[in-house]
């Protein structure tokens, strides 16, 4: 029995099981009354040990993730498990699998064992439930950190990368390469992220007087199968474009795919810029231009955030938003062999 299966069965959600439990915030009498007879009823106990410690005495902090698999956030939670053996805390690790129920049962289990912080990337859907529950945390003394993704009406500490930029730096290349025939492989739009790249490679075509066609821009999930799915349709339009832009890692690796099945040489037979500089393609000496976010220094930024906020007196304080830079990886993979001579 959970604090979620309590949530459940009185029909209400768990941040409100959360406040009758630790005896913080308001709750109706009837509200309240209806949690309690459940609670009786399954005899349902919360962890005595985590609860009789304080916030600080846990020495340990949750790193909740929507994708242990994506090279970006393995890379992320490297530099989060890196820092915490330095300063000696422990670490309770969720993978929610881009799922927002098992993204809602992870913060409330952190909650349970009363962690000192919480380290989140949200799932790709934002979802209000989270937010709700994450709020409450910060209520009890638990601060929140968010990695790279945000909520809608946010208003937590964050560390990310200004998406616009970095994508209209990749098209931008592409174009200085010789590419005129450029095609997008997006993020989902429903994330903020999701847009503003979208909206750097629009900006970029229309900044250098190309057109803008629809066929060109797929809409892309953040798994290899959508880049190699991206990679197939594009071929198979009676003009396709001379370079691909990938914008996030799993796409990358599904277009690297699908080009190794089909016998195309990047930087040859087809331009691409890839995202994040994937270390598995760099010990294979796949030579691969990349927009490169500095992975361990968001994961190193976010631990320093979440701890300033776990020893400082005044969690309220609202809010830090860390935008750190990105780089470009020349390697070759831009050009294109049909590519003009002169450009620009």
């Amino acid at each position: 029995m959970t604090i979620s299966d309590i949530a459940r069965l009185s029909g209400v959600s768990v941040a409100t099981v959360s406040r009758v439990i630790n005896n913080k915030g308001y709750v109706k009498d009837e509200t309240r009354k209806k949690i309690e007879a459940v609670i009786e009823e399954h005899g349902y106990r919360p962890n005595a040990v985590a609860r009789s410690l304080t916030r600080n005495d846990t020495s340990m902090i949750a790193v909740i993730m929507s994708n242990r698999l994506n090279p970006f956030f393995a890379n992320v939670l490297d530099a989060i498990e890196e820092q915490a053996a330095m300063q000696g805390y422990s670490i309770l690790f969720f993978n929610t699998s881009e799922d927002k129920e098992r993204e809602r049962n992870a913060v409330a289990q952190a909650m349970e064992h009363r962690v000192s912080g919480i380290l989140l990337l949200p799932v790709i859907e934002p979802d209000a439930r989270t937010e709700e529950l994450l709020w409450n945390a910060e209520e009890s003394g638990i601060p929140v950190v968010l990695i790279d993704r945000d909520f809608q009406d946010g208003d937590f500490d964050i560390v990310l990368i200004d998406n616009k930029k970095v994508v209209y730096d990749g098209v931008e290349l592409l174009i200085e390469s010789g590419h005129r025939d450029i095609g997008i492989i997006t993020c989902p739009e429903v994330v903020k992220k999701g847009r503003t790249r979208l909206e750097g490679y629009i900006q970029c075509l229309k900044d250098h007087g190309l057109k803008i066609r629809d066929e060109y821009i797929y809409p892309g999930d953040f798994d290899e199968k959508s880049g190699y799915q991206a990679c197939e349709a594009f071929q198979g339009l009676a003009n396709p474009p001379t370079a691909v832009l990938a914008t996030c890692s799993s796409c990358t690796l599904g277009c690297i795919r699908f080009m190794n099945e089909h016998n195309l040489l990047p930087g040859k037979d087809l331009g691409l810029v890839g995202f994040d500089d994937i270390s598995l393609l760099n010990s294979i000496g796949y030579e691969l231009t990349v927009m490169d976010r500095p992975m361990q220094e968001m994961g190193e930024i976010a631990f320093g955030l979440l701890t300033d906020r776990m020893k400082g007196p005044d969690t309220k304080k609202r809010r830090r938003e860390v935008m750190l830079r990105t780089r470009l990886i020349i390697r070759g993979s831009e050009k294109w062999q049909g590519a003009p001579e002169a450009v620009f």
